[in-house]
């Protein structure tokens, strides 16, 4: 790490602690090298990560009860201590912060193989998109939109985190597919151990190991159900459903589509199917799913729209 983004960090840290800033001081070092107003930039970016923050206010109240009267060299310790905290707090990510990502996406019926350069093995299912930064003490892959089967290179000393708005799964080395759909991230676990947890500084986490499949979603976890990891899957063009709502469905159809699905009623898309399916002739499911359930599908500029 340069001692431009080093000393960025310092400075963070002590905007970060009221009772360490030194206005002047910090204007002084930020004009004194070009480097510095970027990296500082960088590392405050990080530095507002909702739970940083939420620990430093806690920190602040700690420091702000009613207590003895403290020696001074004591009070220096204690804010030099909360420096300390706020770094090792923030420094994962301010460590990933400084990778470039590595952006993979795919279109709509793309399916595509990715080997990252820790050894790790990718496989993106259509209309999905996520960035990836491997540093040093961390790996980390950012999901946002899609599904995508995950092989990962064990490595003990280097974790790896798949992150969405709805929560994260964090391993070592394993095998996995996470999809996000409908605001909620649903993990199947194939080979290893993974730890889903839902957004949010209090939660509940879950432990998931081979057969096992959970989602999490607007902060909680659902429960735990087992599937055969041996069974086909997206990647070989099946989908087998326990009783998924039309929309979900729909949303699942237009990864691999080349026209748009469009649901025209919604109470159509809370109707419950259930099969197994193959998902390489979209237009033929929904024509098939219509005569099963008793709606019909027409052709519109805006693609293929069913309605009661």
């Amino acid at each position: 790490m340069s001692r431009a983004r080093r000393d960025a960090a310092v400075w963070a840290a002590r905007r970060l602690d009221a009772q360490r800033r030194d206005e002047a001081a910090f204007e002084t070092w930020k004009t004194s090298d070009p480097a510095h107003p970027g990296a500082f930039e960088q590392v405050w970016e990080v530095s507002q990560d909702p739970a940083l923050i939420e620990a430093l206010k806690l920190s602040e109240q700690r420091r702000a009860a009613p207590r003895r009267p403290a020696w001074p060299l004591a009070t220096v310790a204690a804010g030099l201590a909360a420096c300390v905290l706020a770094l090792t707090l923030a420094w994962p990510r301010l460590e990933l912060m400084t990778v470039t990502p590595l952006l993979l996406e795919t279109s709509p019926g793309q399916h595509r193989d990715v080997t990252l350069a820790d050894g790790s093995r990718l496989t993106l299912d259509g209309a999905t998109r996520l960035e990836v930064r491997l540093a040093r003490h961390q790996r980390e892959v950012r999901l946002d939109r899609g599904e995508a089967f995950f092989d990962v290179a064990h490595d003990a000393r280097r974790p790896f985190t798949v992150r969405a708005p709805e929560g994260s799964a964090r391993v070592l080395g394993t095998a996995f597919d996470l999809e996000r759909v409908q605001g909620r991230l649903e993990l199947s676990v194939h080979r290893g151990r993974v730890r889903l947890a839902p957004v949010g500084l209090i939660h509940r986490t879950a432990d998931l190991t081979v057969g096992q499949r959970a989602f999490a979603k607007e902060g909680r976890l659902s429960v735990i159900r087992t599937f055969d990891p041996a069974a086909d899957d997206w990647r070989s063009g099946w989908l087998e459903t326990e009783g998924l709502t039309l929309d979900r469905l729909v949303e699942r159809l237009n990864r691999t589509s080349p026209k748009p699905i469009v649901i025209g009623d919604p109470a159509l898309g809370r109707q419950r199917v259930a099969g197994r399916f193959r998902l390489d002739d979209p237009d033929a499911l929904v024509r098939n799913l219509a005569l099963m359930h008793g709606f019909t599908v027409r052709q519109s500029a805006e693609g293929l729209v069913l309605a009661r």
